[in-house]
């Protein structure tokens, strides 16, 4: 198979690389951080395709599908992976925030499907799929979160494109995925504490999070066997609805959440 990950120089989609390469995947690893995508792939063994890119950049996102396609002919699996969060009350969220965190979660996402598309038409299917598109968004995606809220507009925005597309491509035999982890152990949070004056992180909230090396084996088998949803942690889901049918309750849940980081963050 061949697997575009986007954001693969960390995270999630670093560890997708690792398990996937050890699958025989022919791999094309794209991040801003070139010099850490060329030190993964040296670990791999040095077979992939290594892109420097932005996706916030729409000439990016299609030099990405460019360069594969010129290089392995197909894309199997694209991977919409690529995206971050800040640290910060939605109100005080500048424009340029907003507007940055919007181009790379959701535009970075739609410019690299927008590209892909095409050349997953055109190609012969395998296993009954021409190829796959699989959107990484999150649990945030069914609630905004407090600190949060722009992060998790751009997670609901990728789930819905998700609903959307998975209907319409379907005839053209293309499967489109959307994942919804929770909380996972990885530099995203870190990251969005660097973006920001205000902290998150403490013991508790740490041990909530899914390790990353769960959430890519279950990420592959629905690579392996396309669905439409991916919960790694199954139960948030039931959580979720229960919030949709109680907003009140659901309500009362985050304010506790918001007082423990305003705690935190006046000590």
């Amino acid at each position: 198979m061949v697997v575009v990950i986007s954001g693969a120089s960390s995270g999630l989609g670093r560890e997708l690389a690792v398990q996937l390469s050890r699958q025989g995947a022919h791999l094309v690893l794209a991040a801003r951080r070139l010099e850490l995508l060329d030190e993964l792939n040296a670990q791999l063994g040095g077979g992939h395709l290594c892109v420097g890119a932005d996706v916030s950049q729409p000439q990016d996102c299609v030099r990405i599908i460019k360069k594969t396609q010129e290089r392995f002919g197909r894309i199997d699996t694209l991977i919409c992976n690529a995206g971050y969060g800040q640290v910060e009350l939605t109100a005080s969220t500048s424009p340029e925030d907003l507007r940055q965190i919007f181009a790379t979660n959701v535009h970075g996402t739609v410019d690299l499907i927008h590209a892909a598309v095409p050349i997953m038409k055109a190609q012969s299917p395998q296993n009954r799929w021409r190829g796959q598109i699989m959107i990484v968004s999150s649990a945030a995606a069914g609630r905004g979160l407090p600190y949060f809220g722009p992060y998790a507009a751009t997670k609901a925005a990728q789930k819905s494109l998700a609903e959307a597309l998975r209907v319409e491509l379907k005839p053209e035999r293309i499967a489109v995925t959307s994942v919804h982890p929770i909380g996972t152990q990885t530099e995203f949070f870190n990251r969005a504490e660097s973006l920001s004056s205000l902290r998150l992180q403490t013991p508790q909230r740490k041990a909530w999070r899914q390790s990353a090396t769960k959430v890519v084996r279950k990420m592959i088998k629905a690579i392996e066997k396309p669905r439409a949803e991916l919960w790694p942690f199954y139960p948030v889901k039931f959580a979720l609805l229960l919030g949709f049918m109680f907003p009140g309750v659901a309500d009362r849940i985050m304010e506790t959440s918001r007082r423990q980081i305003q705690l935190l963050n006046q000590s």
